[in-house]
């Protein structure tokens, strides 16, 4: 079987750079172009943000899936470097309790509207109080950033975007 995933870039870091964020027209053309090539190309195609309606919401936090960086630090998704657990210090079991993956179980899915995800790019203050209410650390490696000083930088386009996904998902239900 072949299939490709399609990710958007992410504003991670001190320096990111937000203009290079997809706007909510191009996140449009993306979700177009996407199901566009499952019906005219031999190959599955699946948007990791744009289809989370297909796993109804988020996978991260344990839900599907989780990441473990190079330290060993037990975050909850490759793109959310925020972490109260290390691999070399817990089990993966003791890892899925912890306040930040439990924080996660608890606020899933972060919007009923499953065009709209992800606690970062989507619902930036759902992340805010996950992190904030597990007592979470930043793992990001060049320079730990705060929770709240990340999503601010997410916060227009989630903004912008809302509007398009909920004339999208209103398209399909």
């Amino acid at each position: 079987a072949k299939f490709a995933w399609f990710f958007t870039y992410i504003p991670i870091g001190e320096k990111a750079l937000t203009e290079l964020m997809a706007s909510a027209e191009q996140r449009e053309y993306m979700y177009r172009q996407i199901r566009k090539f499952r019906n005219t190309k031999p190959i599955f195609t699946i948007d990791f943000w744009n289809d989370s309606e297909y796993v109804k919401g988020c996978i991260a936090g344990g839900r599907r899936y989780l990441h473990i960086n190079a330290n060993g630090d037990i975050e909850p998704c490759a793109f959310i470097h925020y972490s109260d657990s290390n691999i070399k210090d817990k089990s993966l079991l003791e890892a899925y309790r912890s306040p930040l993956f439990m924080q996660y179980r608890q606020n899933q899915p972060f919007n009923e509207n499953h065009l709209r995800p992800c606690p970062l790019l989507d619902n930036p203050d759902s992340l805010n109080s996950m992190v904030e209410a597990s007592g979470a650390e930043s793992t990001y490696i060049v320079k730990p950033e705060k929770v709240r000083d990340l999503t601010s930088k997410c916060r227009q386009k989630s903004v912008l975007w809302a509007d398009t996904a909920k004339r999208l998902w209103s398209e399909k239900n």
